[in-house]
């Protein structure tokens, strides 16, 4: 047996568990993944390539794997299955340009020119909804910085 499909039967070992201790919360999300991934507006085929592109982009290993063969098993040629990482890859790095157009423009201070196209937005990245907008709501700062971070 491949690594990967260990891996997946891991997964739904270890999945299975959650069943016996959370039996209403296991029971409610295989029903809602059932039938969002059921045929509707979008066929099933696609709804796999759209799942796996949110996997890669979540580096989800299991999940791409499992995704992959349940595109095969509906029909996805190997050059859908590519063409599908590659709209995922275009996505994902596009939410990186936004990011750093945005937000690690506005970390180092540098004042927006006149004429950019979100000056109508008035958009500041330190008062953004990841960052306290008030003095006196609790953050996290950075060791030896001035910087407040969300994450850290």
């Amino acid at each position: 047996m491949a690594i990967m499909e260990q891996k997946v039967r891991q997964y739904k070992n270890d999945a299975a568990g959650l069943s016996e201790q959370l039996p209403d919360i296991a029971n409610t999300y295989d029903r809602f993944t059932g039938q969002c991934f059921e045929a509707g507006e979008l066929d099933a085929k696609t709804k796999q390539l759209v799942a796996l592109g949110v996997a890669l982009f979540a580096n989800n290993e299991v999940c791409t794997y499992y995704h992959v063969q349940a595109a095969r098993e509906l029909g996805a040629s190997d050059r859908q299955i590519m063409e599908a990482t590659a709209v995922a890859s275009a996505a994902a790095s596009g939410h990186i340009l936004s990011q750093s157009v945005i937000r690690v423009q506005g970390a180092l201070g540098g004042e927006r020119q006149q004429n950019s196209a979100m000056d109508s937005l008035q958009y500041n990245a330190f008062h953004d909804t990841e960052f306290g907008q008030d003095e006196d709501e609790p953050g996290m700062s950075v060791p030896g910085s001035d910087a407040v971070s969300p994450s850290y």
